[in-house]
C-alpha cells in the first residue's frame, strides 16, 4: 500500500495513524458482530424472530444518532464514541450472562450502535483532515480496514462461540475495546482544545443543492451495498442449486471484494481521475447486478458477488471524499452518513415486497439496479471538490 504523506499544519503532535486503524476495525466488527452473535443472543433473551428485529432496530437508531451528533470536536467524538461502544458492550455482557431479556439487550445495543455510528464518522473526517492531498487514498484505507473488522467478525464469532459462552465473548470484546479507549485517550489528551480552536475559527457548510445531492447518494447506496449484502444468501439459495452453507460463500465473497477492493483503490488512484473512476465502477456494478439476475449455479453467483464488491468497494471513499473537498462540516458529515443507514433500512424491505408481489427475487434485482443507475447520474451532475485530478 503507498505511503500517505501527511499535509504540514502547525500543531501538537497528533495520535498515530494506526489509532485510527485500531478504531475503524473495531467500528467495523461492532457494526456487523450482531448478526453472528444473534442466535446465542436470542437463545439467552428468550426472544422470538419479532423480539430478535428489535435488537438490529436499537442498533441502527443508536448509529444514527451517533452519526448527527457529531460535532467538529472530532478527538472528543472519537473517544466518546469508544466510551460508549464499550460501555454498550459491557451493558450486552451482563444482560446476556443473567439472560435480562429482549428490552434490556435492545437497551445495551442503543449505545453500542451510538459508539460505532460516532467512530466511523470521526476517523473518517480526521483522516481527511489530516492528509488534505490524498484525501481520497486515505479514505479508501481507512474503509479497508472497517472493512477488514466487518470481514472477520462472522469466522471470528462463529469460530468462537461453538466453544465458549456468549457472555464471556463480549466481556473479552469489552477487554479490547477498554484498551483502544484508553489508547485514545491518552493519545488526545494535549489536542483537545487546539482542535477546538482551529474549527471555531473555519467553519465551513455544504450548498443547500450539494448537501441534498451528496444525501441522495448515500441515501441510495447503503440502501443498494445491503440490498445486495442482506439479500444474496437468499439468491444464492434459490437459483444457485446449493444449501444455506454454500450459498453463504455469496456474502462472504462479497465483502471479500469490497476489502479487497478498498486496498487497491489508491493505486488505481495514481491513473485514473476520481470521477471517471467513480463512473467506472458504477457501471461496471449496474451490469453485474444484471448478470447476476440471470445466472444459476453457486459458483457463478459467488464469482459474480466477488467481482461486485470489487466494483462497489470504492464508492463510499470517493464520495465522502469529494463531500469534505466541497466543504462539508463534520455535522453535515455526521447526518449524511446517517442516511446511509436510512436507505439500508428502506430499500431491501421494498425488494422483499417486490419479491413477494412478482414471485420471482431475480425481478426483484431491478430495485438495486435502479438505485445504481441513480447513483451514476448523481455522480455525473456533482461538481467536483477539485479541478485537476479528482472527479
Amino acid at each position: 500500500m503507498p505511503a500517505l504523506q501527511a499535509a504540514p499544519a502547525e500543531r501538537t503532535p497528533e495520535p498515530s495513524l494506526s489509532l485510527f486503524h485500531a478504531a475503524m476495525l473495531f467500528s467495523g466488527f461492532g457494526t456487523v458482530f450482531l448478526g453472528p452473535v444473534l442466535p446465542a443472543l436470542a437463545a439467552s433473551a428468550h426472544a422470538t424472530d419479532s423480539g430478535s428485529g428489535l435488537f438490529f432496530t436499537a442498533q441502527f437508531i443508536g448509529a444514527f444518532f451517533g452519526g448527527i451528533t457529531t460535532s467538529h470536536r472530532l478527538y472528543y467524538c472519537l473517544v466518546r464514541g469508544l466510551a460508549a461502544a464499550t460501555a454498550g458492550f459491557l451493558f450486552l455482557a451482563l444482560c446476556s450472562g443473567l439472560h435480562a431479556g429482549v428490552l434490556w439487550d435492545a437497551a445495551a445495543l442503543v449505545p453500542l450502535g451510538f459508539g460505532v455510528g460516532q467512530m466511523l464518522t470521526s476517523v473518517n473526517l480526521l483522516a481527511a483532515q489530516r492528509f488534505q492531498e490524498q484525501r481520497s487514498s486515505a479514505l479508501a484505507l481507512i474503509n479497508f480496514t472497517w472493512s477488514l473488522g466487518a470481514v472477520t467478525a462472522p469466522f471470528l464469532l462463529g469460530s468462537i462461540l461453538s466453544s465458549i459462552s456468549l457472555p464471556v465473548v463480549l466481556g473479552a470484546v469489552t477487554v479490547l475495546f477498554v484498551i483502544v479507549l484508553s489508547w485514545a485517550a491518552w493519545s488526545v489528551r494535549g489536542g483537545l482544545s487546539q482542535e477546538q480552536e482551529q474549527t471555531q475559527q473555519t467553519k465551513s457548510q455544504l450548498p443547500r443543492t450539494a448537501f441534498l445531492s451528496f444525501a441522495a447518494m448515500l441515501l441510495l447506496y447503503g440502501g443498494v451495498e445491503t440490498c445486495l449484502s442482506g439479500w444474496i444468501t437468499t439468491f444464492g439459495t434459490r437459483y444457485g442449486n446449493a444449501t444455506l452453507r454454500i450459498s453463504t460463500l455469496g456474502a462472504t465473497a462479497l465483502w471479500i471484494g469490497i476489502t479487497g477492493g478498498r486496498a487497491l483503490a489508491p493505486l488505481l488512484l495514481k491513473f485514473l481521475r476520481e470521477r471517471v473512476f467513480l463512473i467506472a465502477t458504477l457501471s461496471s456494478a449496474t451490469a453485474i447486478v444484471a448478470l447476476l439476475s440471470r445466472s444459476s449455479g453457486a459458483m457463478s453467483i459467488t464469482l459474480l458477488s466477488a467481482l461486485l464488491g470489487l466494483s462497489l468497494a470504492p464508492w463510499f471513499p470517493l464520495v465522502l471524499s469529494t463531500m469534505l473537498g466541497r466543504g462539508a462540516s463534520a455535522r453535515e458529515t455526521g447526518i449524511i452518513i446517517a442516511l446511509s443507514g436510512i436507505g439500508a433500512a428502506i430499500l431491501p424491505l421494498l425488494l422483499g415486497v417486490v419479491s413477494r408481489s412478482t414471485g420471482s427475487l431475480r425481478t426483484a434485482l431491478a430495485i438495486p439496479i435502479t438505485g445504481l443507475l441513480l447513483l451514476i447520474l448523481l455522480a455525473v451532475f456533482t461538481r467536483s471538490s477539485t479541478h485537476a485530478k479528482s472527479v
